[in-house]
């Protein structure tokens, strides 16, 4: 197999789907950037690009992070402040972790294990739960209530 052919780490499906269009691309969007870590990992000049993807990885999190919770805020989702320390547990470890693998030359694919691990079990458990909440006041402010 080549390079370039290498398979997908995470590669997405309707499971993940929590029925809010903007948080649903957003995932799709983290998706695609640590696809992309993970093909860069094969490359020759690999130890270039863990930073500046860990950036950008880091920082569209960062902007959905911020997009979910004033959803999540605006519909009074009972479990907020719950669902808001597990993104803040995310961005601790991320850190952590990633400091690992720049200063102390830890193996970068501990940091993607643990980015497809966190994201995929929040999505289907964490993010899942509020769809529903979600739909239905989107819903409701459709229809002006």
């Amino acid at each position: 197999m080549t390079v370039e052919q290498k398979p997908l780490l995470i590669v997405w499906n309707d499971s993940y789907h929590t029925g809010i269009n903007i948080c649903d691309e957003q995932h799709r969007g983290i998706v695609s950037i640590i696809n992309s870590l993970h093909f860069s990992q094969s490359l020759p000049s690999s130890a270039a690009f863990l930073r500046p993807i860990a950036e950008m990885i880091m920082g569209y999190t960062k902007i959905h992070f911020s997009i979910e919770i004033e959803l999540l805020e605006k519909s009074e989702y009972p479990r907020l402040r719950e669902h808001q320390q597990q993104h803040d547990h995310l961005i601790t470890e991320v850190n952590r972790i990633l400091a690992a693998c720049l200063h102390d030359g830890e193996d970068p694919n501990q940091f993607l294990t643990f980015l497809k691990e966190w994201l995929l079990v929040h999505i289907a458990h964490e993010d899942k739960a509020y769809g529903a909440h979600l739909t239905e006041y989107l819903k409701n402010q459709h229809r002006g209530l």
